[in-house]
Order: C-alpha cells, then sequence, then structure tokens
C-alpha cells in the first residue's frame, strides 16, 4: 500500500481517494499565507519508488479503487514523461478508477504545453484543484502567490478544453479591508471567464504563519460576508457546483451557480442580519484554524 509522509493534505471530496504521494511538500512553498508545507522541503520522489508502491497494492483491493488522488501540493509538477508512466502504471493496476486529480500549482499549469495536458487526460487525469484565492493582482502579491491570475487564464482555459475540469478555491478574507471591493470584482470577472467545474470559497485563516495576516487591515464579519455574498451576485456561471463548507468559513453554502444565485444571497443575507442583530457583525473573527 501507498507510504505517506506527514504532512499529508487532500481535498474535502478526495475523502474516500486513494493517495499516492508522488511529490513531498510543494515545489513553490512562498505563499505568504500557506503553511502548510514550511517544514517539508519539496523534492520529487523517485519514479520506481511510486511503481513499487502502485505495483504492491493487493490486487482484490485494486478492483474497489474507484478515484486517486495524486498528493502533495501539486503533484502535476512531476515532469511529464515521468508522470505519463505513472498514470499508465495506475490504470493497469486499477481496472475501474474513473478519476486521477491533483493539487496543482501557477508553475505547473504554465510548465506543461496543450500536447502534454491532452496527453495526461488520456490517462484518466480527470481533475485539478487549483489555488486562485483571488483574481486581484494587488492581493495575489500581496499573498506572493507568484502569478497574476488573468495572465494564467488563457492557459486555464487552453487546459479545459482538454476535457481536464478544474476545481477552484478562493480565499475570503484575502485582501483584508483594504482590497476588499477589488478581491470581489476581479475573483468574480476571472471565474466567470474560466467557469470551472467546481468552485470553492475558503476564509483566511491562520496556520502556523502570522506575517502576511499581521500585515492585513483584519477585515471583519461584515467584511467576510461581503465578500461572500459580492462575488457569487456577480459571478455569470454556467452550472458552476459551489460550496463554501471548509472548517474554515463562517456559514456553510452549497447551490449551484448561477441557478442558486438569490436563494445563497438570501441565505447570506439572514446570516447578516441574526449577526447584526447580536451586535457581533462588525466585530473581527479570530481567524485562527482549529484542529
Amino acid at each position: 500500500m501507498p507510504i505517506h509522509t506527514e504532512p499529508l493534505y487532500r481535498p474535502p471530496s478526495e475523502a474516500h481517494s486513494l493517495i499516492f504521494q508522488i511529490t513531498h511538500g510543494c515545489s513553490y512553498n512562498k505563499c505568504a499565507f500557506c503553511g502548510m508545507y514550511i517544514h517539508k522541503p519539496f523534492e520529487l520522489k523517485p519514479i520506481e519508488s511510486i511503481i513499487d508502491e502502485i505495483d504492491r497494492v493487493p490486487d482484490a483491493y485494486a478492483k474497489t479503487v474507484k478515484k486517486i488522488f495524486l498528493a502533495d501540493g501539486d503533484g502535476v509538477i512531476y515532469p511529464t514523461e515521468g508522470l505519463i508512466r505513472i498514470l499508465d502504471r495506475l490504470n493497469s493496476k486499477f481496472p475501474n478508477i474513473i478519476r486521477i486529480s491533483s493539487y496543482c500549482g501557477p508553475q505547473a499549469i504554465m510548465k506543461k504545453s496543450a500536447e502534454e495536458w491532452k496527453e495526461l487526460y488520456k490517462r484518466n487525469l480527470k481533475l485539478l484543484y487549483f489555488g486562485l484565492e483571488s483574481g486581484n493582482k494587488e492581493v495575489l502579491a500581496c499573498m506572493n502567490k507568484g502569478m497574476d491570475a488573468f495572465k494564467i487564464l488563457p492557459k486555464v482555459k487552453e487546459i479545459r478544453e482538454t476535457g481536464i475540469g478544474f476545481s477552484v478555491m478562493v480565499i475570503l478574507g484575502g485582501g483584508g479591508k483594504k482590497y476588499k471591493q477589488m478581491h470581489i470584482e476581479d475573483t468574480a470577472r476571472w471565474v466567470s471567464e474560466v467557469n470551472p467545474n467546481y468552485l470553492s470559497f475558503l476564509t483566511l485563516f491562520l496556520r502556523r504563519k502570522t506575517d502576511y495576516f499581521d500585515s492585513l487591515e483584519k477585515p471583519t464579519f461584515r467584511d467576510i460576508f461581503d465578500e461572500s455574498r459580492g462575488m457569487i451576485e456577480r459571478i455569470n456561471g454556467r452550472n458552476i457546483i459551489f460550496r463554501s463548507n471548509h472548517v474554515s468559513n463562517f456559514l456553510a453554502l452549497e447551490g449551484r451557480l448561477a441557478q442558486d444565485r438569490d436563494r445563497l444571497i438570501s441565505e447570506i443575507d439572514a446570516t447578516c442580519a441574526e449577526l447584526d442583530r447580536m451586535k457581533k457583525l462588525d466585530s473581527f473573527p479570530d481567524f485562527y484554524e482549529e484542529f
């Protein structure tokens, strides 16, 4: 069975997936807000080690596997030739697999050609989890994200045309109070243009790093809900599966955009009215992660 080194992270929707760690850590690992891999140096796992782990999975169990997730922070940064070998071995070993997925950073997105992405899709790489965080360049600069959202957008659309799906993550409060409106408008515009398969809102929270958080003009509950409402209101989506139910979120939301826009906005407004009644809407959340 696969051998994992901690910490190991995966999206909530991959809870029932078999996980193979083909890289350790994150190839970029410079985002100011993220402390997930700060104590875990990046390295590519040797391909023969990965192949051996795949081969050692019992055949009886392999037949039950439907989904596989490639960790760590951006598994698809793995050189394409090696990644193709890994995918071929996975498809050979797991006869009933329907989807292989991975986190994907902007560096991996830009590094591989359209032809490479087509070859990966042919081998069941069906979904990429992409941390957009924000569509606004000022917010991304504060985050030290290492990308311009609208410069990477054509490449994301090109990958989507191969058949590979995208699950996009946005961080509410990511620009603090100062960049709130720009964060809303640019993020909604980016999401509308890409129209990802899935969209998730997370809320800014502290995980081992505080410098970035301390540099922001701290947002209130009102600011966070303004961002959530403002983005939902502006996203011109076509059947985007939307979730805002991460442990960091203050209100669990789910639906489709733009079909469920009015319902989602009414749920936000109702929560804001209740917080206002309790004199908490203009107070500051703790923003600390709850383990």
